[in-house]
Order: structure tokens, then C-alpha cells, then sequence
């Protein structure tokens, strides 16, 4: 891994795919992104350089704290985006 890599993205994506399978949504890439954009907007940044940050974020003390935070951002993301979906 070269270079700098947001990890919240990736937090975000795949929180977005657990969360879409209980939900009756539009689940285009369109409204995907969308979803991701407004999450991301409103959490931290997780910015590493190297697979050892990589490791040191997945296991850090407040992933519990992060996951709670990562799933309000994203479901608060699905009701905006699911009241004006790309139909």
C-alpha cells in the first residue's frame, strides 16, 4: 500500500451493504454512492499510510464506539437518500 488511504471508506461501504439487506430501498450504485457521500461528510477521516496503520485501525480500543457511529451516519444516509432515490 502506497500513499495515503481513507479506511472510512471502506468502514462505510461495507456498512452500507449490511445495513441495505434489511431495508426495502433502491440499492442502485447511484444512491449507494449518495449514501456514502453523506456518511462520510459527517465522520472523521481515518487516513493511514501503511499496512500497519491498516492493522492498528481495525483493532483499535473504539471500534465498538466507531461502528455505532458509522451505522447512525449510514442509516440517517438511507432515509434521506431512500425519500428521493435515482428511480
Amino acid at each position: 500500500m502506497e500513499g495515503l488511504v481513507n479506511l472510512m471508506e471502506q468502514t462505510v461501504l461495507d456498512k452500507i451493504d449490511q445495513l441495505w439487506a434489511e431495508r426495502d430501498c433502491c440499492k442502485c450504485e447511484k444512491c449507494r454512492m449518495d449514501v456514502a457521500a453523506y456518511a462520510l461528510n459527517r465522520l472523521p477521516a481515518q487516513y493511514v499510510r501503511s499496512l500497519k496503520g491498516n492493522v492498528f485501525y481495525r483493532f483499535e480500543a473504539n471500534q465498538i464506539q466507531r461502528d455505532i457511529e458509522v451505522t447512525v451516519e449510514v442509516s440517517k444516509g438511507m432515509e434521506i437518500v431512500g425519500n428521493a432515490p435515482h428511480l
